[in-house]
């Protein structure tokens, strides 16, 4: 098989400079051509060349760090790959598949990518993708919707993809800097030995927990309305919707232990806290809506299992090595939206929680007549000026009933 080989020229239009740069690239050593033609992996070189150029990073500072081996450029090959370009603009793909350019434009700005001009070439794998969205303005779905869906799917994987790389860089580089390796040699080792060998296992991990997921939500939908449908047909009585419940978990103390024990000790504080609360919620029939550094924000179907799981957590973290948690549990109406929960309810359990001392479960008022207590008792605690709500409301201590 005939390996692929370019002119200066072609090196130039693909790396998007001009064959001037290229030339001066090989003068210094940076690109290796022979014979006047240059490997694949020079383009790849080439265009990453190019980006520094436009930073203003001197090449021949390049070409002075390759040659003192501080600098290594074959994890290029690796991370410079880009999908191919097919054949058609925005603009022509716009009109083609019937969505204005500008819905385009809004579309990519919400999916936290660069904004395209008229005139881009889409890539291959782009126009796939950009076919389903005309089957659902085809279905009705309003622009404000599809948007809406975009920055949700965008968010989350800009989120995924960061902290990927962040992984990469503290927890499987680091191993091969403490051999002795400078931070280049460390960044090759790592994606020689780790990233090439797993693979795509990043997209088919994201896929595969996507599916898994996606199994428990869309069985929940399918029974909703199958049970609609019973209804409806006048043969099943829908039980009453039990009232929603939501806690607000924060550790007592974790500025201080920040001040002294620093970042680090923190953040590994942080991350015990999130495989101890995501465990818990687990248990209880709950999930964790989002952790808050030294905190975490619960949603749960029943008020009961937001109690227990939050006694739970304020007997575990302690032992854990934690410092002592304090919660604030409160139920009643909650709007969901985009994967979090807002509202009075929502608003409210964040104070009560703010009043809760070290080890003590507090619940709102509005949350008692929907709590029949088993397992603990509730004891009054008196009535509490929370901020933003217009009258004092009186909260109860959940203490186990064996404490």
């Amino acid at each position: 098989m005939t390996v692929a080989r370019f002119t200066e020229d072609e090196v130039a239009e693909r790396a998007g400079t001009t064959p001037e740069r290229i030339g001066r690239f090989a003068e210094l050593g940076i690109l290796e051509p022979e014979e006047g033609t240059y490997p694949r992996r020079d383009v790849l070189r080439a265009r990453f060349l190019a980006g520094l150029d436009a930073m203003g990073i001197d090449p021949t500072a390049i070409a002075e760090a390759l040659a003192s081996g501080d600098l290594t450029l074959g994890y290029i090959e690796a991370g410079g790959r880009r999908p191919p370009r097919s054949d058609r603009t925005f603009a022509q793909l716009s009109e083609e598949i019937g969505i204005p350019f500008p819905m385009l434009e809004r579309l990519y700005v919400a999916f936290g990518l660069t904004r395209p001009t008229p005139d881009e070439h889409v890539r291959e794998e782009d126009v796939r993708l950009l076919e389903i969205f005309p089957v659902l303005f085809g279905a009705g779905v309003s622009e404000g919707e599809i948007l809406r869906l975009a920055r949700v799917w965008g968010d989350s994987a800009r989120r995924v993809a960061q902290f990927q790389n962040h992984y990469l860089h503290h927890s499987i580089e680091e191993p091969f800097r403490r051999r002795g390796l400078r931070d280049n040699e460390a960044f090759e080792a790592a994606l020689r030995e780790v990233s090439v060998r797993s693979g795509r296992s990043g997209e088919d991990l994201l896929g595969w927990l996507y599916r898994r997921h996606s199994e428990a939500f869309e069985t929940e939908h399918l029974l909703d309305h199958v049970e609609t449908a019973l209804e409806d047909a006048g043969v099943h009585r829908r039980e009453p919707r039990q009232v929603e419940a939501c806690a607000f978990a924060d550790l007592s103390g974790y500025t201080r232990l920040t001040e002294e024990a620093g970042d680090e000790v923190a953040a590994l504080v942080s991350l015990k806290l999130a495989e101890l609360v995501n465990e818990t919620a687990s248990r209880h029939r709950g999930a964790v809506v989002k952790m808050l550094g030294d905190g975490v924000f619960f949603h749960f179907k029943e008020p009961h299992d937001a109690v227990m799981a939050s006694l739970e957590i304020v007997d575990r973290v302690r032992p854990a090595g934690l410092p002592p948690a304090h919660v604030g549990v409160n139920a009643g109406p909650m709007i969901y939206d985009e994967g979090d929960y807002y509202g009075r309810t929502v608003n409210i359990a964040a104070r009560i929680a703010s009043q809760a001392g070290p080890d003590q479960v507090f619940i709102g008022e509005d949350a008692l007549r929907h709590i029949a207590p088993a397992g603990f008792r509730l004891v009054d605690a008196g009535a509490f000026e929370l901020k933003g709500i217009e009258r004092p409301l009186t909260l109860y201590e959940a203490i186990r009933d064996d404490a």
